[in-house]
């Protein structure tokens, strides 16, 4: 129990120091299936989007590797207008994650065709998914962040 208080513990440390980085606004997810938990986290900042997931369970060693599936979408409205993209991979990912979710995706606003000429994000609505498995035992953490940008370019 000692040790997954710490690592929550240092999941919100790292979520309050992102928000301190220039982070705007994220969400943060739990899936739970008796000592197994499954995390997924989307971080938006002004030039970057970060979609991540991981996983631990504090009756393994640290060094125990499972096999996650990250699924990230980003969709943008705009007026009649709307935009989408979706990515996905697979890989193993190993135990007591420190400092959070940490497989997964970072995409700025130019890599999602989502972006002003500055490479700040376009205006318009945003709906931003990160889907986590654990593919052994199907357990799924899912975050979702919609999020308004009404500043023009």
């Amino acid at each position: 129990m000692r040790r997954t208080s710490l690592v929550i513990a240092t999941l919100v440390a790292a979520l309050a120091l992102s928000a301190t980085a220039g982070a705007e606004i994220n969400s943060f997810a739990e899936a739970r299936r008796g000592s197994l938990h499954v995390l997924s986290s989307v971080l938006v900042s002004g030039h970057s989007v970060d979609m991540r997931g991981g996983w631990f369970n504090a009756s393994l060693p640290c060094t125990t590797s499972r096999r996650l599936r990250v699924h990230a979408e980003i969709q943008r409205t705009a007026g009649n207008n709307g935009a989408a993209i979706g990515m996905s991979d697979a890989g193993p990912v190993m135990n007591c994650a420190e400092g959070g979710p940490n497989f997964g995706f970072t995409l700025s606003p130019s890599d999602a065709g989502m972006a002003c000429p500055n490479g700040s994000w376009k205006p318009g609505r945003y709906d931003f998914l990160t889907r986590t498995r654990h593919v052994r035992s199907g357990v799924v953490a899912i975050a979702t962040l919609s999020w308004t940008k009404s500043k023009a370019c």
